[in-house]
């Protein structure tokens, strides 16, 4: 099976996620709204031995950085599609595009012919104004974070929805459609791909429905097929394609996907036998002071970091365990250099499904320290991530000049096991049940200690947690499921006041009394 790597790429600033396999001449994949490069994978492996495929997540979707502005126009995602083609110093390459990503395909085969060798789409939608209009604000409601966590019950229903009906609000008989409805495991993928970028998920479709002057079409110049499946709903737009040119060839499709990959198959062959290799620049070093994002290798599976050049020390800043990843805007960088990874399983570390115990984690983030690095090492760590501290020292020995603490959880056996129990349920239902019962978990863990019995003695005095923030935990407990039980079985061990006491480094502790469990915390610094 041929390896797909894992990058990312900087854009004018912004961080773009991109997918590559193989050799050969380029072919770029542009993935559908609201999924990322991830849904390529069979296809990647498909055509790895004959071509370079690269399939990039385009703005604010899957792991690339969003454009500024809203809203945002099919052509607009185009040309931040050609800057990252220019950024890969890609020359030519035939291009493959669904639905959304067909429209942006089309508007790069449109606007740079000379550099375009093909152009397939799987499902050109040919909107009119008058469904411009219809669809607009009806089938793109805001999904904005609930108090309550009702919009993941509306989630759950919405996607399941759309196997039923097209557009998916629309309940009469006449917009039925007769394909497969969604499986349990089918509807919690596409949940996740919505849940990936919250309210930013109306900006590829609605830049689909908005465009509705398709004269594109009529001047492509390359070898163009335009292919529509039976079981597509916009199978409906296949005759709104007349007097196209004679090297743009329309076709229906009623075998589904395979049998339009194996019509490719020999197109694409007699259509790319002249076009060059691609042959990949190196990446220019960045530039000092600024953030770049890469992918490391580990054993526990890609892992994603941002990282920093600076100088006096190297920070090493590890988000707490089942929370949402640290930023660069998150933190005060100063003149230090720094590194904050993903964990593994969270953000966009989460592709992996192995065992995340700390015999796995660990390694993992040493891995994220560059070999040549002859900086004084800091190791922060937000949370439960306190207990991958002791063994992080022991590896780095003499390396690590101090430890900062950020409101560490220092628990009892017995308060561990309590913990433990009363994780949120990861058994995924018809439902989608288990969605609100890993919100009331995150939501009600900042109202109690989530260590002690539900009572008055476990209520904490504080503010009531903003959705937003809940929500982004929330989507951290959801990529982990299963394994958030070890994870946090791991990094709660009734031994870790003592072994963090026992460290041979400097030792801070930071943090308010409010979040600070019976003043243990404060006691392990003093």
């Amino acid at each position: 099976m041929t390896q797909i790597q894992r990058r990312f790429v900087s854009v004018n600033g912004r961080q773009v996620h991109y997918r590559i396999a193989g050799s050969g001449p380029a072919l770029l994949l542009i993935h559908q709204s609201p999924q990322n490069s991830r849904m390529w994978a069979q296809m990647q492996q498909r055509y790895a031995d004959r071509y370079t495929v690269i399939a990039p997540d385009t703005p604010g979707f899957g792991y690339s950085d969003a454009l500024p502005g809203n809203p945002m126009t099919i052509a607009e995602f185009g040309a931040a599609t050609l800057q990252f083609v220019d950024a890969l110093g890609l020359q030519r390459f035939a291009v493959f595009g669904m639905h959304t990503g067909g429209l942006i395909a089309t508007w790069l085969a449109w606007a740079n012919p000379s550099r375009v060798a093909a152009l397939v789409v799987d499902g050109y939608a040919a909107f009119t104004p008058q469904e411009s209009t219809l669809y607009g604000d009806a089938y793109l409601p805001p999904f904005l974070p609930q108090w309550d966590g009702s919009h993941l019950r509306w989630l759950w229903s919405r996607m399941r929805e759309q196997k039923y009906y097209f557009p998916w609000y629309d309940g009469r008989a006449e917009a039925a459609m007769a394909i497969p409805p969604q499986t349990t495991e089918s509807s919690r993928e596409t949940v996740m791909d919505v849940l990936d970028v919250g309210d930013t998920y109306r900006a590829g479709y609605a830049a689909a429905f908005r465009h509705n002057d398709h004269h594109w079409l009529g001047e492509l110049q390359m070898p163009s097929w335009l292919v529509y499946r039976h079981g597509d709903p916009l199978l409906a737009h296949m005759p709104r394609l007349r007097d196209l040119p004679a090297n743009v060839t329309v076709l229906e499709e009623p075998n589904g996907i395979p049998a339009m990959q194996d019509g490719m198959d020999g197109w694409l062959a007699q259509t790319l036998a002249n076009e060059p290799a691609f042959v990949e620049a190196a990446a220019p070093a960045p530039a000092s002071n600024t953030w770049q994002r890469r992918i490391i290798t580990t054993g526990a599976g890609d892992m994603a970091v941002w990282e920093r050049a600076g100088q006096g020390v190297l920070r090493l800043c590890l988000h707490a365990p089942g929370t949402r990843p640290l930023s660069p805007l998150q933190i005060d960088a100063g003149d230090s250099a720094w590194l904050l990874p993903d964990l593994p399983g969270h953000g966009a570390s989460c592709e992996s499904e192995g065992a995340l115990d700390a015999a796995t984690v660990v390694p993992a983030l040493l891995a994220a320290i560059p070999a040549d690095n002859a900086l004084p090492l800091v190791i922060e760590a937000h949370g439960a991530a306190a207990g991958y501290v002791p063994a992080l020292v022991q590896a780095l020995g003499a390396a690590v000049a101090e430890v900062v603490l950020h409101s560490p959880w220092l628990l009892t056996a017995e308060e561990q096991a309590l913990l433990l129990q009363g994780l949120p349920s990861t058994v995924i239902d018809r439902a989608g049940g288990y969605l609100c019962d890993a919100w009331q978990w995150e939501r009600e863990r900042h109202l109690l200690w989530p260590w002690l019995p539900p009572s008055a003695a476990a209520r904490r005095r504080v503010d009531a947690p903003a959705p937003a923030r809940v929500h982004d935990n929330v989507v951290e407990l959801l990529r982990l499921g299963s394994r958030l039980h070890g994870l946090l079985r791991d990094v709660t061990h009734p031994d870790l006041a003592a072994r963090l006491r026992a460290l041979p480094v400097p030792l801070r502790v930071v943090g308010d009394a409010e979040s600070d469990y019976q003043g243990r915390a404060a006691a392990l610094s003093a």
